[in-house]
């Protein structure tokens, strides 16, 4: 990977670590789904701007039901379930169980696609679930009911993902990637629309300037900035290099929390999250070269 697409790499982990701590300002304010709204509104709106500036056409007709279906899976239900799973587990647990979501690609891959879902990708998957317990278990927020549904969120959230990406290779393959990101963030925005207006008094009402900037950094850097710098990784480099910035989230969500809102690192948090990570690149074939694994 060349220095500038390096760069690059950090920038994007850095951009999107601060998301899960931006949405533990936000949500509590103005509630899970008008965050989302907000985000999902201004992120289109971004990726529209710069994806009209480069000359991509959207053929909003014809495209229509696949970017409400990646709006939905990939934006309208998993930054929803991440809001409020903001609103009772650290940035850490988040972005840890965001790690996830290339495991569930490799499992919607076999069921969607008919995949070879081999014992690594399945041990992978194991030893996801097993990092995930020992994050829950050992690390530094007591154990309760609303701690294990807001974990439990940010797997389905992971899940979707894993769902949106494989649907995303089946049915946009001919769509340009900008086409498809600004699209289905306009799609998105429209699903989460009538959920968000009843939230709208009460933000006027109690709304902060802390939250509402979090929820502009939200929209036009983590999602708009954000889409720009991923799919220029994707073009570049390929996705599999691209996709690689999912080991440098869970640390940088993880310090930045720790510098902003003073949520602790602990070992158990760092166990939790290396545990999950093994089982990521194992998913991502990434442990292949190593002689002991085998093929």
């Amino acid at each position: 990977m060349s220095t500038s697409n390096l760069t690059r790499l950090v920038l994007l982990a850095l951009i999107w670590g601060t998301s899960f701590m931006l949405m533990r300002i936000a949500s509590p304010v103005f509630g899970p789904i008008l965050t989302t709204f907000g985000r999902a509104s201004l992120g289109a709106l971004a990726i529209y701007l710069f994806a009209r500036q480069r000359g991509v056409e959207f053929h909003w007709k014809k495209n229509a039901k696949t970017y409400l279906v990646i709006g939905l899976g990939n934006t309208a239900i998993p930054f929803s379930l991440f809001a409020w799973s903001a609103l009772h587990i650290p940035s850490a647990y988040m972005a840890t169980m965001n790690s996830l979501a290339p495991i569930f690609t490799a499992v919607f891959g076999f069921i969607m696609l008919g995949e070879r879902l081999s014992w690594l990708r399945i041990s992978a998957f194991v030893l996801g679930l097993f990092g995930v317990a020992v994050l829950v278990g050992i690390g530094p927020v007591s154990v309760t009911p609303l701690v294990i549904a807001g974990v439990l969120a940010g797997m389905g959230a992971s899940i979707n993902y894993g769902f949106a990406a494989t649907y995303t290779r089946m049915y946009a393959k001919e769509i340009p990637s900008l086409a498809t990101a600004a699209g289905s963030q306009f799609a998105a925005a429209l699903a989460l629309l009538p959920f968000a207006l009843p939230s709208v008094p009460h933000a006027i009402e109690y709304g902060t300037s802390s939250a509402l900037i979090s929820v502009v950094i939200l929209g036009i850097v983590c999602t708009g900035i954000a889409y720009a710098l991923f799919f220029h990784l994707i073009s570049t480099e390929g996705a599999s290099k691209a996709v690689t910035v999912t080991f440098l989230i869970p640390a940088t969500a993880s310090v930045w929390a720790w510098l902003l809102l003073d949520e602790p690192i602990t070992p158990g948090i760092v166990a939790g999250i290396l545990i999950v990570l093994i089982a990521t690149a194992m998913s991502l074939g990434l442990l292949k070269k190593l002689p002991f694994v085998k093929r």
